[in-house]
């Protein structure tokens, strides 16, 4: 029977439909906006009520329906394009597709478009459990074909998940083949531009409360792999961006450009590594200090020595980068960054203005005065706290000779703000310092609650010299909730009230160990699977040969072994057709004899209840025909192939038969 002609009334195919698209669309649920998500779960509910209670929906009614759906995505998006503009429309017009399915050709259109949309999940959640759930979705819709092209439906297939999973293992080497062989694009194939402008992490200005917002945030930021050794976690200074302009509260990045590659600072390389940096809606990436050459196209060097993209990270960015230290024996300030490096505000602070000029008027030294202003900090009854007095105004005056207490925002800020009072160039940067070593697998995770601001101070004869004033201050004076931060962090132990000092250490320790393993599981995920692109892929090419020149030969024999394959695969099935052929003929030769004797043939009819008939109405013809048909019956159903001897000898007993 042509399968095309099966209706979707059959048993179990609705049901299956609604359950495959159901699977499908609900890790979307979670980030689509509420009315797309309970539109189609409403679409799904209404098509499973309409199998139920067996009455149709008018085709008008659903094209209203459909058009009002792509004006709401219009209106709520003011776009159809972008990432969740175009999920959400065809999320919509996937579910309109099963309300006025009819026909088996609607329900193979729905099952392959099923395919694409399991995809667009990858848009959002790239975690080793969604890969797992989308291999489950994938057998779900295998499930779904094989049942739609059964002539009973679901009810005539036995062992259904088996057969689907046979199936999927049976492709597993083409896609294996494909994944790591078929020429890769530059970026993801699934990375499209996002509507939302949400992000977390360090922006492009620092106010007080800034950096101390983001201490409450365990979400990794970015993870590295030293190549070789690695740096003492306190020297890792994560740079990120140079703050140079301020207008008595907070501070900006201000005039800056990019260098051109002849214009690049010398250094001597000191570490490799290699970043996975989350997505976090900006354009600047972060390294260890020195930063000189840019780690992969598209991305800047800027004459503050950062890095920028030309486009926001969006998606999670792979890139390997080197540490240098800048020899500045060559490097000149010129004026106008001096200028810029040295400005302030014409009024406000004044206390803490008068301040600096008199303190740096007795060492008259840029060096000693910076150990000074150190010194000072360490000495004098200063704070660190992620909860300090509010300042509303002069906040450089209200903290240094005020409250004397703040986080690593406060202390930077006035700093800078001091040594440019002095006539000293300075300026703010912010980023992230340390990291926490997962000994599983080798690397380290930098946390939002990492963030940090440090000053840079430009020394004559010396260069840019990074100043961390908060390192400066006494341990004595720091919170406690500061020094333990990994206490602060782990509240799901706050819950065991009943557990003994030394069981709540034991707790978090286990808990701490199994979250690390995880993460270097979910590493390894990021960067072998859903990080490899083209870079990678021709590493790993080149341990074998083949050179990123010769990648389109590499194209040219996969196409070649495709269809080689695909014509091999062809002629067998072409031979096992001719072999059917021939019994296939011999058996209608056969039932065109029991016509002529007065037998009924009915083409819906299998040769079993055919036997059975001529056994009840002929039996004198039984005897004969028993032997024909049940031989067919053996050598037509069986597993294994048919050999020649056997469909010879069918053919001439067939043929003896009169």
């Amino acid at each position: 029977m042509n399968t095309q002609s099966l209706p979707l009334t059959r048993p179990g195919i609705i049901p299956i439909l609604i359950i495959v698209q159901a699977i499908v669309l609900s890790p979307l649920w979670f980030h689509l906006p509420a009315w797309i998500s309970a539109s189609t779960i409403a679409l799904l509910l209404t098509r499973f009520v309409v199998y139920r209670k067996a009455f149709k929906i008018p085709s008008w009614m659903i094209l209203i329906l459909a058009i009002c759906a792509l004006v709401g995505v219009f209106l709520y998006f003011r776009t159809i394009s972008g990432r969740e503009a175009g999920v959400g429309l065809i999320s919509l017009m996937y579910t309109f597709k099963l309300l006025e399915a009819k026909n088996y050709r609607d329900g193979a259109l729905i099952l392959f478009i099923s395919f694409f949309i399991l995809v667009t999940a990858f848009l959002y959640d790239e975690s080793i459990l969604m890969g797992v759930y989308l291999l489950i979705a994938m057998m779900s819709i295998l499930m779904g074909l094989i049942a739609l092209n059964s002539t009973q439906g679901v009810a005539g297939i036995k062992n259904l998940g088996k057969i689907s999973g046979v199936t999927l293992l049976q492709a597993l080497p083409i896609m294996l083949i494909l994944f790591f062989l078929f020429p890769r694009l530059s970026g993801p194939l699934w990375a499209m531009p996002s509507n939302s402008e949400a992000g977390m992490g360090i922006d492009d200005e620092m106010s007080p409360g800034v950096i101390s917002s983001l201490y409450g945030f365990d979400e990794i930021a970015f993870r590295v792999d030293f190549e070789g050794e690695a740096p003492p976690i306190n020297q890792m200074y994560w740079r990120g961006l140079a703050l140079s302009e301020f207008d008595g509260i907070a501070w900006k990045i201000g005039v800056e450009s990019p260098l051109r590659r002849d214009s690049y600072p010398k250094g001597s390389p000191t570490y490799q590594y290699r970043v996975q940096l989350e997505p976090h809606n900006r354009r600047w990436i972060f390294g260890l200090e020195d930063l000189i050459d840019p780690p992969k196209e598209k991305v800047y060097l800027f004459n503050n020595y950062t890095w920028r993209q030309s486009q926001r990270v969006t998606q999670r960015l792979l890139y390997s980068a080197q540490a240098y230290q800048i020899d500045y024996s060559d490097i000149e300030l010129s004026q106008w960054q001096r200028q810029l490096n040295t400005q302030l505000p014409d009024d406000g602070n004044e206390q803490t203005r008068e301040w600096a000029i008199e303190e740096f008027q007795k060492v008259n030294d840029p060096e000693e005065f910076v150990r000074y202003v150190l010194s000072y900090i360490r000495q004098q009854n200063y704070h660190y706290t992620l909860i300090p007095e509010v300042i509303e105004q002069n906040v450089i005056d209200g903290f240094w000779l005020g409250s004397r207490e703040g986080y690593c925002e406060h202390y930077s800020s006035a700093f800078v703000f001091i040594m440019r009072a002095a006539g000293i160039p300075a300026r703010v940067v912010t980023g992230y310092q340390g990291g926490e070593y997962n000994p599983y697998g080798d690397y380290y995770i930098i946390r939002q609650k990492d963030a940090h601001a440090w000053t840079e101070v430009w020394l004559e004869g010396e260069g840019w010299r990074r100043v961390d004033p908060t390192a400066a201050i006494h341990p004595s004076r720091v919170d406690d909730s500061l020094l333990n931060q990994t206490s602060s962090r782990d509240d799901w132990f706050t819950d065991f009230d009943s557990l003994t000092t030394t069981d709540s250490e034991l707790a978090r320790s286990l808990w701490q160990q199994i979250s690390l393993r995880w993460d270097a599981m979910q590493s390894f995920w990021n960067e072998s699977l859903m990080g490899y692109d083209k870079d990678m892929q021709f590493n790993w090419l080149s341990k074998v040969g083949i050179n990123n020149n010769q990648w389109r030969y590499l194209g040219y024999a996969l196409l070649a072994t495709i269809l080689l394959a695909g014509a091999g695969f062809g002629l067998w099935i072409l031979s096992q057709a001719k072999s059917k052929d021939k019994i296939e003929r011999a058996f209608r030769r056969f039932q065109r004899v029991l016509e002529k004797q007065g037998v009924d043939i009915r083409l819906n009819e299998g040769p079993k209840d055919l036997l059975h008939r001529i056994k009840q109405q002929h039996p004198e013809l039984y005897p004969k025909a028993e032997r024909v048909i049940k031989r067919y019956i053996s050598i037509r159903y069986q597993k294994s192939r048919i050999s020649e001897a056997n469909q010879q000898s069918f053919i001439k007993t067939a043929r003896s038969y009169h």
